[in-house]
């Protein structure tokens, strides 16, 4: 890939297609991300929502000269005309679609248009969840760009055969010093949430499905309890399964120790409340939340799976413990709790490491980098195929 965009009379132009368009998405949030720190002469950009995209993302994105677009979500089809529409408009120069709909979507809408698409995979599994799935996946991306956000995400959703451009790029998370919300809540905002001052809280930050494994987190709080009386667990998120999360939280002796918090937009601060950050899922296709965690300055214990190996270093930067294993949970806390320094050292680490590794900055770059190689890897092509 080229290391630096030919020079253009103007901007490259993309359309970046999702589905939902709101601030608790991941790949919002990583579309926020880009769209604040592009260059501005080198990359002009859009977005194209399937769904009504939030009011609040919408001002925010308009704030960085991103326009959205709300496509509808009624079908393929429809979908796709809209989006043509938007193309010719904008004389889009590449598409990138988010999630395997917003793909379809763009592949219809670009169908003879010569305007090539890229499919950002943020996902571990989803494509593949299905035999229609598996049968048009390959099919369709078999010459097209593929962006991945983790090694991981690239060796569970490449296909076999794949002749196009492939490339993994870590998204960015930036330091909490950059924003003033973002800022960790200093120890007495504990009385907000009927958290005691000399409590020992843990955190997560997920929504509330399936894949989240919330259950195995609620195990392991229910032992800890036991024997550390002033632990208490702080829960961030919404979503399918949170009322059986409620329901197996009941069933506890500590269960008035366990807060539900719903969705806030205040996430990472709350992050400040938070002694030890515990991530127990086991389907992470990058970890925003760990690595925001790590910015926090917070001891971490992730699932050993997937990404999260490719963000933290075992008993360097932060531990790791068996995914769906309470007891191993457990004794990776009980660490964390009983050995202070350890845990400081920890913390101190992994906020050096993620600064290094995920700034905002040369994300966007590669970003853009990888759009332009595209536009010539396609030039390329079409100019050999005069030739021939």
């Amino acid at each position: 890939m080229s290391r630096s965009p030919t020079p253009n009379p103007r901007p490259l132009r993309a359309v970046f297609v999702d589905v939902p368009l709101m601030y608790s998405s991941g790949v919002t949030q990583v579309l926020y991300k880009l769209a604040r720190y592009k260059q501005a002469d080198l990359l002009e950009m859009s977005i194209a929502s399937l769904d009504t995209p939030q009011k609040a993302m919408v001002e925010i994105l308009k704030g960085d000269d991103v326009e959205v677009n709300h496509l509808g979500n009624s079908g393929v089809l429809i979908s796709a005309l809209a989006l043509r529409r938007v193309m010719n408009r904008r004389s889009i120069d590449v598409v990138v679609a988010n999630s395997f709909r917003s793909y379809l979507v763009a592949k219809a809408a670009a169908l003879g248009s010569g305007t090539p698409v890229v499919y950002w995979v943020h996902t571990i599994n989803q494509i593949l969840t299905s035999r229609f799935r598996k049968l048009l996946y390959p099919l369709l991306t078999k010459n097209d760009p593929l962006l991945y956000v983790s090694q991981s995400v690239l060796e569970n959703n490449r296909p076999a055969g794949h002749r196009g451009e492939d490339m993994v790029i870590y998204n960015s998370v930036e330091p909490p010093e950059i924003m003033p919300e973002w800022q960790p809540y200093p120890p007495e905002k504990r009385a907000e949430f009927d958290l005691p001052a000399d409590a020992i809280v843990l955190g997560y930050t997920a929504n509330f499905a399936t894949y989240k494994d919330h259950p195995t987190l609620l195990r392991a709080f229910d032992s800890l309890s036991k024997r550390y009386q002033n632990l208490y667990l702080v829960l961030v998120g919404d979503g399918r399964t949170l009322d059986p999360a409620r329901a197996q939280a009941k069933q506890f002796a500590a269960s008035d120790r366990i807060r539900f918090l719903g969705t806030r937009h205040d996430a990472r601060a709350l992050l400040g409340l938070v002694d030890v950050y515990v991530h127990v899922s086991p389907e992470e296709a990058f970890g925003l939340a760990v690595v925001e965690a790590m910015l926090a300055r917070r001891p971490v214990v992730a699932a050993r799976a997937f990404a999260l190996p490719e963000l933290i270093r075992d008993g360097e930067t932060g531990v790791l413990f068996e995914p769906g294993d309470a007891k191993d949970l457990e004794r990776q806390v009980i660490r964390m709790i009983e050995d202070r320094a350890y845990a400081e050292r920890l913390a101190h680490a992994g906020d050096l490491e993620c600064r290094r590794r995920f700034p905002p900055e040369p994300f966007a770059r590669q970003v853009t980098e990888f759009l332009y190689s595209v536009l010539s890897a396609r030039s390329a092509r079409t100019l050999a195929g005069e030739q021939a």
